[in-house]
Formats: structure tokens, sequence, C-alpha cells
């Protein structure tokens, strides 16, 4: 388990999964995570910080699905908060731009109402934040 945390960042919750799915007890497996915390192979304010930036980047993922993301790992809310504060808001708004561009592509043929409900579906699914998505809304489908 230690090569596995040194080459990529895990949880604890990952470890603990993935020793359960090897068939190790609950008991050992808890202790092998507890190891790896010690050793600084775990570190979940680090994964936090990884993931949200990860998913941002990558997935394009808005902050209230990072935070559900996050939160179904059992991560501790001070994790959580410290990882999407570490998103910068220029980074933001162009993961934002590049989501909405990307499904507006695909909304071409559609009518006006329907592709702002679809556009607005899509971004609120992603993540974004409500008041983003509605404040947005008219700018992005002109009008």
């Amino acid at each position: 388990m230690a090569a596995l945390c040194a080459r990529a960042e895990h949880c604890r919750a990952d470890i603990l999964d993935k020793l359960a799915r090897r068939g190790l007890p609950a008991a050992e497996a808890r202790a092998a995570a507890d190891r790896l915390e010690r050793e600084g192979f775990i570190d979940e304010n680090r994964y936090a910080r990884a993931f949200a930036l990860d998913k941002l980047r990558y997935s394009r993922w808005g902050r209230m699905k990072i935070r559900a993301a996050l939160t179904a790992r059992h991560l501790s809310e001070t994790d959580i908060g410290e990882a999407l504060a570490a998103i910068g808001s220029e980074e933001y708004e162009q993961a934002f731009a590049a989501s909405a561009r990307a499904k507006l592509r695909s909304l071409d043929n559609e009518e006006p109402r329907a592709r702002r409900e679809k556009l607005a579906r899509f971004l609120l699914g992603r993540g974004f934040e409500a008041g983003l998505v509605m404040s947005r809304l008219d700018t992005l489908t002109d009008g």
C-alpha cells in the first residue's frame, strides 16, 4: 500500500476499501491505514487539494460536485473547505466558461428556450452553483 500511495494521492477511505477487497480484516486494515498516515503516505488534506484541482482542471467539475465527492470519501469539513479555497477564482471561471462553451456546441440546433434549459441543467449537474449559472445564462445563450 505504501508503494501505491507513493505513486498517487489516496485518502484513508480509498485505502481501507482496497484492503477490504483484498480480504484483510477491518482491524488490520485500520492499523495499516494508521501506519500509512503516521509515515506520511496518506495525508487527507493533500489528497483533498489534489482531488479538487484535478476535478476542476480535467473534468471541469464545479465546487458543489467536488464537495459532494470529497464528503463521500469521509474527509473532514476542514480539509474539504481548504481544498475548495485552493481553487482560484480565475481558474474556476475558466472551467465554467469552457464547460458552457462545450455544451453549447452540442445544442446548436435547439430552440432558444430549450437550449437555455439544457445548458442550465448541464452546468448545475456539473456542480456549478445555481447563482453563478443563473447570472451567466443570458450572456451564454444570447438572451
